[in-house]
């Protein structure tokens, strides 16, 4: 069936009236007289009772008006969908992240995304930095945010912040009591740490204590952050962590300054270079001004 005719035949079902039908649809009354009969013709049933004084739906008039009310708004909604999947206000997001971030401008990032722009569902998964970037290359993910650095053919990563590293101690050990603690006074102590193999982060600690004339003792690798200052707390070891994720820390765990070297983590979104989605630009500018509200 033609638009043009079921957009004729409403507003006539509006109207009923020929003349008032065909000023609306900008036409004249016979043009509009036509396209109705081609309609019935169409349909095999005569859609209105005409007679000199009136115009009147018939039964299957009355049938055709219901569903073309539901057809229009369809497509007045259909239109509407479309036009803000295209500016990225309509869709999904998928984000691949670490655990640690979410002490930092991830989780206001999200509420001030869902606040403006409620039709995107966003979906967390949370991935090994390797992971993510696997899962980003195969289009299962649209962005990745994580503590290292990626740049290739096909993908970006753009800084989004720097913060210190702290010295993570429990409570009572012997260097709580300290404000600073320099890099080369953890020299024999048992650490907590990631996973070199599957961490920058971890990677980066490492070289910078061997630079500092010592090589860490990896008493114990770990995945999650809580992992990390949990066995902190126990007293099993001491641990190296960005200074935002003083947000989970337990009682009786400590942060500390470290100094020499003063060492800073930056947290990376990492991104196709050529088949960035509305919804992830519009994410990607959400997570900048947070970062610059809370000027990181």
């Amino acid at each position: 069936m033609d638009l043009r005719l079921l957009r004729y035949f409403s507003v006539l079902a509006e109207e009923l009236h020929f003349g008032r039908a065909a000023a609306r649809l900008h036409i004249s009354q016979p043009p509009l007289s036509k396209q109705i009969r081609l309609l019935e013709e169409e349909l095999g049933t005569p859609l209105f009772s005409r007679s000199q004084r009136r115009v009147e739906l018939t039964a299957a008039g009355v049938a055709l008006k219901a569903q073309a009310t539901l057809v229009f708004r369809q497509m007045d909604q259909a239109v509407g969908i479309t036009r803000q999947a295209g500016l990225g206000q309509w869709g999904s997001l998928r984000v691949g992240m670490i655990s640690s971030i979410m002490a930092g401008v991830l989780p206001q990032g999200l509420h001030e995304f869902q606040k403006q722009y409620p039709d995107v569902h966003w979906s967390l998964h949370e991935l090994q930095p390797s992971e993510q970037i696997e899962e980003l290359r195969q289009h299962k993910l649209d962005i990745c945010l994580n503590r290292a650095e990626y740049s290739d053919h096909e993908l970006v990563s753009e800084a989004l912040s720097t913060e210190a590293i702290a010295v993570v101690l429990a409570q009572d050990h012997k260097l709580a009591g300290r404000s600073r603690i320099r890099l080369k006074e953890l020299a024999g102590q048992r650490f907590i740490s990631y996973h070199r193999g599957q961490s920058a982060f971890a990677s980066t600690l490492h070289r910078s204590c061997m630079e500092s004339g010592f090589e860490p003792q990896i008493y114990q690798e770990v995945v999650e952050v809580q992992t990390l200052l949990s066995l902190v707390q126990a007293g099993l070891g001491v641990g190296l962590l960005p200074e935002s994720t003083r947000e989970f820390s337990p009682q009786r765990v400590v942060y500390r300054e470290l100094v020499q070297p003063a060492l800073t983590s930056t947290l990376y979104a990492t991104y196709s270079r050529h088949q960035l989605s509305p919804a992830t630009q519009l994410f990607l500018q959400t997570l900048r001004g947070v970062v610059q509200s809370r000027g990181l």
